[in-house]
């Protein structure tokens, strides 16, 4: 069931220009303002295909005027003629949007717009297009605007063209989601109807269809179910996590039903989704022949840069890779050592795999710095390689002055989610003095060592006759003295 203002959802885009004019797409979302429709004009201009003009502060701009007026029965119902300055950017050429919003009169309309470049007059383009407001059906108790796809959102108190009801909201060009895209952001408006009696709450629900080559939609992802409170107008501001959203046409569906789920009112608005790393099966054909890896993050990485990157996975490599990983590193070839890389952190971020690499460089570096003993990298040592595969400790007890043992240190981690297990503990010792050759002698993680005799390797200099026992084969500790802590802060932390 759906309002006839509603019925269809019309959104104007028009393709780039030929090569000469302004460049730019117009898209269309009507709203309501009080009992008047509302249309919400969008406009992406292409930087690329207009004149910049440096600025004294060193800055560019560009320039556009507008005309645009909507006209019904051969008349002119609203116009506005208005020049629209780029924001000033440090570089020439950068895309810019603009939103303008006019209430009009029930009706259907044509809409004509018209713009040229105040540097360079001679270009100019005109849209022609037809939109429709039409009633409101009298039985349906929710109206909805359409919904609004957005590159960006945020809480604002700026007052601009792109805030509204207290949001920053920049419509996204195209309905396309590029690779690099992570998360969908929608704006949408839903208005109760006066009944006169207090209504109480709603259930607005929204999810993801993919559209099918033979015209029907499959249901991607799980309805998301907000409960709302009913009010005139309510403005509806969600995300969606969109990383493992395959390559494909796709619908975003809204849904306002009862307290008792039934459907009262729905939307939908179609968009593009591109995610070609998580759609190859082998991650690594996307290396391949087509080059596509040349135009990486990792293109312009040296051969030591590349090995540095690998050795600093090896805490993450599964045990089954650890063999082709060790290969890799001795290989001379530049390509294999990029292709390994490029495989892991697709996997760790199929949208985003260069974020996934700085994020993950930044810690290695760091720990690299921490752990660093003069016996390889940092994130090479028993510490460095536990603190890259488990994360930093919530607790660590660092003891340097028992007479009897080396300097050591006992890190806690009060959750360990690799293993489900909690209050998990390593303990790493120094029997070398050497400056940071700490040794993992002893873990209660699982598939990490297990050394029931920790305690006798570690106060090793106490002698066979501090065993705690007679039999020293068979025993596990050492006799507790005031200045033997080891067993004590293992167990009480």
């Amino acid at each position: 069931m759906r309002s006839i203002i509603l019925a269809c959802l019309f959104i104007v885009a028009t393709p780039f220009a030929i090569f000469g004019q302004v460049q730019v797409q117009v898209d269309l979302a009507r709203f309501q303002q009080g009992n008047s429709p509302l249309v919400e004009v969008q406009m992406y201009f292409s930087g690329s295909s207009m004149v910049s003009i440096p600025t004294p502060d060193g800055q560019w701009r560009s320039a556009v005027d507008v005309l645009l007026y909507f006209s019904r029965d051969s008349q002119i119902i609203q116009y506005d003629h208005f020049i629209l300055t780029s924001p000033s950017e440090p570089e020439p050429d950068l895309d810019f949007v603009d939103v303008r919003r006019y209430t009009l009169p029930e009706g259907n309309y044509s809409i004509h717009f018209e713009a040229f470049d105040i540097h360079q007059p001679s270009d100019t383009l005109s849209i022609y297009r037809d939109l429709q407001l039409g009633r409101e059906q009298e039985d349906i108790p929710f109206q909805l605007s359409d919904p609004v796809l957005l590159a960006k959102a945020y809480a604002s108190t700026e007052s601009n063209a792109l805030t509204h009801h207290g949001y920053y909201m920049e419509p996204i060009p195209h309905r396309f989601y590029p690779q690099t895209a992570e998360l969908l952001y929608f704006y949408q408006e839903v208005y109760a109807r006066e009944t006169g009696v207090d209504p109480g709450t709603y259930q607005y629900a929204y999810y993801i269809e993919r559209q099918m080559g033979d015209g029907s939609s499959r249901r991607v992802q799980q309805a998301v179910t907000k409960t709302r409170k009913v009010r005139p107008v309510d403005p509806v501001l969600m995300q969606m996590d969109i990383r493992k959203l395959s390559s494909g046409n796709y619908r975003l569906v809204t849904e306002v039903r009862d307290r008792d789920l039934n459907l009262l009112n729905t939307s939908a608005v179609s968009f593009q989704r591109a995610n070609p790393y998580l759609d190859s099966e082998d991650n690594l054909a996307l290396a391949g022949p087509k080059g596509d890896i040349l135009d990486s993050f990792l293109i312009n990485l040296s051969i030591e840069e590349l090995n540095y990157s690998l050795r600093a996975i090896a805490a993450r490599i599964p045990e089954k890779d650890v063999e082709l990983l060790n290969a890799t590193i001795r290989n001379s070839r530049t390509k294999a050592k990029r292709d390994l890389l490029f495989s892991y952190f697709v996997r760790e971020n199929a949208n985003r795999p260069d974020k996934a690499y700085e994020a993950y460089m930044i810690s290695a570096r760091a720990v690299d710095e921490k752990f660093r003993s003069g016996f390889g990298y940092g994130f090479e040592t028993d510490r460095g390689f536990a603190w890259m595969k488990y994360g930093q400790p919530n607790d660590v007890v660092q003891v340097e002055d028992e007479p009897h043992a080396p300097p050591y240190e006992i890190w806690i981690y009060d959750e360990f989610p690799f293993t489900g297990q909690r209050n998990v503990k390593f303990l790493f010792y120094n029997p070398s003095l050497a400056p940071g050759d700490y040794q993992l002698l002893h873990s209660t993680a699982r598939n990490e060592r297990q050394n029931i005799r920790w305690e006798i390797e570690l106060y090793e200099k106490a002698g066979a006759n501090e065993i705690d026992g007679s039999n020293f084969q068979d025993a596990t500790g050492v006799k507790d003295q005031y200045y033997r802590n080891a067993r004590r802060y293992f167990n009480d932390f």
